[in-house]
C-alpha cells in the first residue's frame, strides 16, 4: 500500500454508473495518494481514457451504453499497455472467465466490503506497469547501446552498414543518387602522442559534434572506427557533396581545440564516392571511398578527393 502522504503520480480511471459507489472509491484511492478520473459510463470512460495517459483502469461490468467487457475489450483492441480491474456485483463463474479471457488483470465483486483487498490489486497492477515500463525501457537502451558508439554517441560501423544497404535500397526504388563520404582526422595518433588519449577522446567527440551540427537531418553520421568517421548524404549529387565536404573541412580547420588547458588545432581528409555514379553495390562503394580518402590523406591530407568515374 501506499503511504498516506506520498506524493503519487499514477492516474486511475474509475468507471461506475453509480454515483455512490464512484465516490466512495475514489475518496479511498485519493487518500493513497492517487490521481483520480471519473466516468458514469463506458462511453464517457473511453472518451477519458483516449484522452489522458492512464495507468490504471477500475469499471463496472453493468452499465448503459457500453458495459465493462464491452471497454475492456476496446481498451485491449487499443494495444494501450494499461490493465483493467473489473468490479461487479455478478457472482457467476462465467463472467468472471469472460472477464479474465477479454485480458482483465483482475475480477472483484461488488459491493467491496474489504478495502485493502481492492488497494492491494491496485498496488500490484500499477508495480507490474511500471516493471514492464521499465523493462521496456532498458530493452530501448540496450538496442540502442548496440548500435551506438560509446564515446560520441553516434551510429557505430554495425549499424552503418545496416543503412548504406537500406538507402541503396530507397534510392534504387525512388531513382536518386546519395554520396558516401570518408572522413579522419589528420595526424590523430600524433594528438594522441603529444596531448594524451583524453585530449583525443575529446577531439573525437567535438569533431563529431560539429559534423552533426553540420549536416542535415536526414544525412547520417557514423564513427567507423578509430579516428575514422563516414556520412551519407541522402538524395545528395557529387557536386552537392563536395560543397558539403569542403564546407565541413573548413569548420573543422577554423576551430580551436580546448580541454584542460591544452589546445590544438586539427584538420580531417574526405574521400567520397556516389551511388549511382561510381557504383551501385555496397561494397564497392565502401571500397571507391576509402580509397579516395586513402588518396586525399597521400596527397597531404587537409583535403577531399572523390573516386574516379569508372
Amino acid at each position: 500500500m501506499n503511504p498516506k502522504g506520498t506524493e503519487m503520480k499514477e492516474k486511475i480511471l474509475l468507471i461506475d454508473d453509480e454515483p455512490e459507489i464512484r465516490d466512495l472509491l475514489a475518496e479511498l484511492l485519493k487518500d493513497e495518494g492517487y490521481t483520480i478520473y471519473q466516468a458514469e459510463d463506458g462511453v464517457n470512460g473511453l472518451e477519458i481514457f483516449k484522452n489522458e495517459d492512464m495507468d490504471l483502469v477500475i469499471t463496472d461490468v453493468r452499465m448503459p451504453r457500453k458495459n465493462g467487457i464491452e471497454l475492456l475489450r476496446e481498451i485491449r483492441e487499443s494495444r494501450a499497455e494499461v490493465d483493467v480491474i473489473i468490479l461487479t456485483g455478478q457472482s457467476d463463474e462465467a463472467t468472471a472467465i469472460d472477464c479474465l479471457r477479454t485480458g482483465a488483470y483482475d475480477y472483484l465483486l461488488k459491493p467491496v466490503e474489504d478495502i485493502d483487498i481492492l488497494l492491494t490489486a491496485v498496488n500490484r497492477a500499477l508495480q507490474k506497469r511500471t516493471l514492464e515500463k521499465q523493462n521496456k525501457l532498458l530493452i530501448t537502451q540496450l538496442e540502442d547501446m548496440a548500435i551506438r558508439d560509446p564515446l560520441t554517441g553516434l551510429y557505430n560501423m554495425r549499424q552503418f552498414y545496416s543503412y548504406l544497404e537500406e538507402e541503396i535500397s530507397r534510392s534504387a526504388r525512388y531513382e536518386h543518387g546519395f554520396c558516401l563520404l570518408f572522413l579522419d582526422i589528420d595526424h590523430f595518433k600524433q594528438v594522441n602522442d603529444t596531448y594524451g588519449h583524453l585530449f583525443g577522446d575529446y577531439v573525437l567527440k567535438k569533431v563529431g559534434r560539429i559534423m552533426t551540427s553540420g549536416l542535415r537531418s536526414t544525412n547520417k553520421l557514423f564513427r567507423y572506427g578509430g579516428e575514422e568517421f563516414v556520412v551519407i548524404l541522402t538524395e545528395t549529387s557529387k557536386q552537392e557533396g563536395v560543397l558539403i565536404a569542403d564546407r565541413l573541412m573548413n569548420t573543422i580547420r577554423e576551430q580551436t581545440f580546448n580541454y584542460e588547458e591544452q589546445q590544438a588545432k586539427i584538420t580531417i581528409s574526405i574521400g567520397g564516392a556516389t551511388y549511382p555514379e561510381h557504383s551501385t553495390r555496397k561494397n564497392e562503394l565502401i571500397k571507391l571511398a576509402d580509397k579516395a580518402l586513402y588518396k586525399a590523406k597521400e596527397s597531404g591530407r587537409n583535403r577531399c578527393i572523390f573516386a574516379e568515374n569508372n
